[in-house]
């Protein structure tokens, strides 16, 4: 099931994929929305400048009556008759103003307007005290009587006798008629004009946004490709990167962790094969000393008080050798593995590889004089500390001792030598007199497993774990023998930097 999705996944994505329908369909929404937003505030930026303009070219129009209308306006009295017929000749001439006459508190004296539908009794005094005091190119809005609650532009001058106020003209300069007229031929006006802008706007950024979304999901299609490519098993799918962009620095990334996925993936089954060839030598390598260990138990159990004293302790001696053999080999295979899995971590430390070289040495002298075998070591004066882990070393050298013992005869000689390789390395060398190394066994002496035919109860694990540490301690170990003539391993230690 889950093959058949994989291969389902991996289809070639089409033309226009669902994120580009998404992405587009979102990308229209916003420009639809700022369309209305752009449109409703150019019709309301329309009507606020008509009003604009149409207040300031009759800002004087009340100042203008107010030398034919004052007469008509008394202290006491108020001519309501010939000030009616002054202001509906005014409203025959320019039939979009009404015509208020206002006492000195805003009290709507006398009026002319449409239908004669006047609502309010009072007008507010403060726009008109601003429109007569302030001289800014602002818009002044007042009262409309007509419609409480409202406000219209306005023109307005104050009626003034014997130096004292008797009153205002108040003259609403867009009436309800007029204004709705107005209003509704400026907004389809304004409206035409601003569709037919929109229209052009929206058509060249969606097809320029659409083009740049096609472009990026371009890309996010290619990026899913490679990692749905990976996940199926395809561990060197890569993705195509081209230049830096942030979707570019995604398949980077995803690049960069692939390689680190895969050299994993590698490094497991290095691991994995190590596991399955240590369980195939080891049931190998084991057989031998546990098939001898069994049968010669089995020997003493089946002839108990039978055997010859002297046999009896053949046996034994045998089942002992055996388990020593057993126990080593499998030191040696779990040692080997640890170090080839990385399991081992070397701490480094200044010591003095005059004293360690001296110590092993005294330690394999009781086992080379039984085999007349002599060891020796050759020490430079004044060496400096070495950089290096104690035990790792140990182990090393002890191996390297070890496999010379194994090579030597009676009468022949092992020297240990430790002297100045330059003034940053230190030089160990192992040399025997030996029966030495075929030359076509040099080659593999460090392979696991690998056995000359002149030792073949080795374990073929020591010169490997020899090689392992060296790597730790980022050295290589040499060697140089002559068949016949004997052997010669050595390796070089950092000096120690000591504050």
């Amino acid at each position: 099931m889950s093959q058949e999705r994989s291969q389902t996944d991996l289809k070639k994505p089409g033309v226009f994929s669902r994120l580009f329908w998404q992405l587009s369909a979102i990308f229209l929404f916003v420009l639809v929305l700022f369309a209305a937003i752009v449109l409703y505030i150019s019709v309301q930026a329309a009507r606020s400048y008509s009003e604009e303009v149409n207040q300031k070219l009759n800002r004087e129009l009340a100042s203008n009556m107010l030398g034919v209308i004052q007469p008509l306006v008394a202290k006491d009295s108020l001519n309501k008759a010939a000030l009616g017929d002054i202001m509906h000749s005014m409203m025959v001439i320019n039939p979009s103003v009404e015509v208020y006459i206002l006492n000195p508190d805003g009290k709507i004296l006398s009026y002319v307007a449409p239908d004669k539908v006047v609502k309010l009794e009072n007008v507010s005094l403060d726009p008109i005290q601003k429109f007569l005091t302030d001289n800014s190119k602002g818009i002044v809005m007042g009262d409309d009587p007509r419609n409480p609650g409202e406000s219209k532009i306005f023109s307005a001058t104050r009626i003034i006798e014997d130096n004292k106020l008797i009153g205002y003209i108040y003259i609403v300069l867009a009436s309800q008629e007029y204004a709705s007229a107005s209003h509704t031929v400026l907004g389809s006006y304004i409206l035409g004009i601003s569709i037919r802008s929109m229209i052009v706007i929206l058509l060249i950024a969606a097809m320029t946004g659409l083009i740049a979304f096609w472009f990026l999901t371009k890309k996010l299609n290619n990026i899913t490709k490679g990692i749905l490519a990976f996940r199926s098993g395809h561990y060197d799918a890569r993705i195509d990167v081209q230049d830096k962009s942030e979707l570019d620095r995604i398949g980077l990334v995803f690049n960069e962790m692939a390689d680190t996925i895969e050299k994993n993936i590698e490094e497991l089954k290095g691991v994995d094969n190590l596991r399955k060839e240590l369980i195939s030598n080891v049931s190998h390598d084991l057989r031998t000393p546990v098939a001898s260990i069994q049968g010669y138990a089995e020997t003493l159990l089946l002839k108990q008080g039978k055997l010859k004293k002297e046999d009896e302790k053949k046996y034994l001696e045998t089942i002992v050798k055996s388990s020593e053999r057993l126990k080593k080999l499998v030191f040696e295979l779990f040692e080997l593995s640890k170090l080839e899995t990385n399991q081992i971590k070397p701490d480094f430390e200044p010591l003095v590889i005059g004293e360690l070289v001296s110590d092993i040495a005294a330690k394999f002298r009781i086992l080379s004089q039984k085999k007349g075998v002599s060891i020796n070591t050759i020490l430079s004066k004044d060496l400096p500390m070495v950089e290096a882990d104690i035990s790792l070393l140990e182990r090393a050298l002890q191996n390297l001792i070890d496999n010379a013992i194994k090579f030597c005869n009676d009468g022949d000689t092992i020297n240990i030598e430790v002297n100045m390789k330059d003034v940053e390395k230190v030089q160990v060398r192992i040399s025997d007199s030996g029966q030495g190394i075929k030359n076509e066994d040099i080659p593999h002496i460090f392979d696991r497993y690998y056995k000359s035919h002149e030792y073949a109860d080795s374990t073929g694990l020591g010169l490997a774990i020899v090689k392992k540490i060296m790597e730790l301690h980022h050295s290589d170990i040499k060697v140089v023998s002559q068949y016949g003539k004997g052997t010669t391993f050595s390796f070089n230690l950092p000096v120690a930097q000591i504050a």
